[in-house]
């Protein structure tokens, strides 16, 4: 059984650990399902359209390391490295380390506490050549606000340097991707990177807003300037006009860059953290999510 936060006005639902079983995205507060009480609103769809799958996204989950795997350089051939969320992963091969991969995995040892409207996961590390980090993920609810506060402790002997985001699996109301949604941003949008002339044709951007000129058929991707999220009531704003609802995210810290992905059923903005941690460091970051409809 999974756990659902509930206060009247927000229910939000937490698979269990162990549900989702590949090696990419954190497998603990694995967010399935956020829903408006009063009115009835959804905003988490499936990674793919078919539905949920083992080793597919789904909702609101993070990760660690998309772009390398901290400790996979010096890991030989059958040894093993951290993946943040997960475990210790084995390294099968001299390729690189590719995110899309399913790992053979130790998974960490995870301590739970709950309530009505709070769930907190403190994550043990298992050493590894140097490498281990304690991390404590806490998610609760206020009113029709969702908020998740991290804590990074790098209790090894070696330096920790990774990325995190959510991968925001969306779609309001289950409505496919269309002009009907507008993405804002608090400043310009500028990409400093568009996956294909498909991408380009398919966004229309004008300022701070992105808008959607079809119906996509198949996946879009762009990677779009950083910016200080502290000095903004919002990192983005995602809202379908004809459902009259929206989701939009705050960050307390500098967004290192950030990502537009998605398909014909999904949209995802991803708000990347760089974080560095001598041993002995800590760090805190947190990610609020304001639900509404109007």
């Amino acid at each position: 059984m999974g756990h659902q936060l509930a206060n009247g006005q927000l229910e939000v639902d937490i698979a269990e650990i162990g549900r989702y079983q590949g090696t990419r995205f954190d497998r603990t507060g694995f967010i399935t399902q956020v829903k408006l009480t009063k009115s009835g609103h959804t905003f988490c769809v499936h990674e793919f359209p078919e539905g949920f799958t083992l080793r597919g996204g789904s909702g609101l989950c993070n990760e660690f390391g998309l772009h390398e795997g901290m400790g996979y350089a010096e890991a030989e051939v059958g040894g093993w490295f951290p993946k943040l969320g997960v475990g210790l992963l084995k390294r099968v091969s001299e390729d690189p380390y590719h995110f899309q991969y399913t790992y053979p995995v130790e998974p960490f040892d995870v301590d739970i506490t709950s309530d009505d409207v709070s769930i907190s996961y403190t994550i043990h590390p298992k050493n590894v050549k140097g490498y281990a980090a304690k991390l404590v993920k806490k998610i609760s609810i206020h009113d029709t606000a969702m908020t998740i506060d991290y804590e990074l402790c790098n209790e090894g002997s070696q330096r920790i340097d990774t990325e995190e985001y959510i991968h925001n699996f969306i779609g309001i109301n289950e409505e496919l991707v269309g002009p009907e949604y507008k993405l804002k941003l608090p400043v310009p949008v500028r990409f400093t990177e568009v996956e294909s002339d498909y991408t380009s044709d398919l966004l229309s951007v004008q300022d701070c807003e992105i808008g959607w000129n079809a119906r996509p058929n198949k996946p879009f991707y762009g990677r779009i300037q950083g910016f200080n999220g502290s000095d903004y009531s919002y990192s983005w704003e995602l809202t379908h006009s004809a459902r009259r609802a929206g989701v939009r995210e705050i960050s307390d810290f500098s967004v290192a860059h950030m990502a537009l992905w998605g398909t014909g059923h999904v949209i995802s903005p991803e708000v990347f953290i760089r974080l560095s941690l001598a041993p002995g460091e800590k760090r805190s970051w947190s990610r609020k999510y304001q639900f509404f409809c109007w």
